[in-house]
């Protein structure tokens, strides 16, 4: 009797990532900025004005919706059909309701921008300030939900595949946010207080989402699971995520307690920064990296070029610089106003 060995050979080619780290910077300037509209809608509405804390608020998020979209257009392979979002809609998909709510949240944005400034340039109130920031408020909502829901819908890549990302895409941003406003308000301790309790509340739930993600009987934390298993890369990544957040909540805890000076304030808001950044460098780029239609793992390493450092850079540096711009044309104005 003879038995016939059957070999079958099975050839996987590693696939190329599809989002670049152009789509990092999208994520974290646009979840910035949806955070920041958000809590300068509640500051407009209150009864007690906080005009330079609401004004200092509306910078940060004009300059992050001005970068998003930029570094977003520069991430789509074929950019002259992003008209094809309008022309041909399809609601049951979520990318349209990002071409819609990201022009009307920068829109509403600028106009609420522009009409805060005259107000106080002028000494005078308009009423439609209020519903400007409704608006901005709004399409922020739209933004953060379509920004989340069209990455963790995505059942191929079971990392993603969970209402546990867009939630703790948004805890990262908010708690960033606060870091940002802690490092650039001169306001007074009470406020600094109150604002960093707010990221250490923030960080806190963060923690909470994480965890529970991580721990959870479903698909997508299974998959996280196994990666750490047999990846200690994403040990690496793991270890740095906890060491940026152990660092951003001990100097909420400091400027809880002391007044801290601007190097450590500055110092906090980076290490914000980082983690809000590394968690979507870590789950959008190097998850790619993970197997999808093939049985082995996708290299990924980060060129200097346009498509890696010089574009993480560039985008950093384009923020700071409208933020320099506007802050100075403002000046410029005042002084203007000022000496007739």
């Amino acid at each position: 009797m003879t038995h016939s060995l059957i070999i079958e050979e099975v050839l996987a080619r590693p696939q190329d990532v599809s989002w670049l780290p152009w789509a990092v910077q999208y994520f974290f300037f646009i979840g910035i900025a949806a955070c920041a509209a958000l809590f300068a809608c509640v500051l407009h509405w209150r009864r007690k004005a906080m005009p330079e804390l609401e004004n200092l608020t509306l910078l940060i998020a004009l300059t992050c919706a001005i970068t998003a979209p930029l570094a977003l257009t520069a991430d789509l392979h074929q950019t002259a059909r992003v008209w094809h979002f309008y022309a041909y809609p399809t609601p049951w998909s979520w990318m349209p309701w990002g071409a819609l709510f990201l022009p009307l949240f920068t829109g509403f944005l600028g106009l609420w921008f522009l009409a805060q400034h005259v107000k106080h340039f002028t000494h005078k109130s308009y009423s439609v300030t209020k519903w400007l920031a409704v608006g901005s408020a709004l399409s922020a909502v739209g933004l953060l939900v379509y920004t989340g829901r069209e990455v963790s819908i995505v059942q191929a890549r079971p990392v993603w595949f969970s209402y546990a990302f867009p939630v703790a895409m948004f805890l990262s941003a908010l708690q960033t946010f606060f870091a940002l406003l802690v490092a650039a308000s001169k306001s007074e301790q009470a406020l600094l207080r109150k604002l960093a309790w707010g990221q250490r509340v923030t960080l806190v739930a963060l923690a909470i989402v994480v965890v529970i993600w991580v721990s959870g009987n479903t698909l997508s934390g299974s998959a996280i699971r196994q990666w750490l298993d047999v990846a200690s890369s994403a040990r690496h990544y793991a270890i740095a995520w906890a060491a940026l957040w152990v660092i951003s909540l001990g100097l909420c805890g400091l400027i809880v307690r002391h007044p801290l000076s601007l190097p450590l304030r500055i110092l906090l808001a980076v290490s914000a920064m980082a983690l809000c950044w590394l968690m979507r460098w870590t789950l959008l780029i190097q998850a790619q990296t993970l197997p999808k239609f093939n049985a082995q793992f996708n290299p990924y390493s980060l060129p200097g070029g346009t498509d890696g450092w010089l574009a993480i850079l560039g985008t950093f540096g384009l923020w700071i610089a409208l933020i320099i711009i506007v802050r100075e044309a403002l000046n410029a104005i005042a002084r203007r106003i000022q000496h007739g």
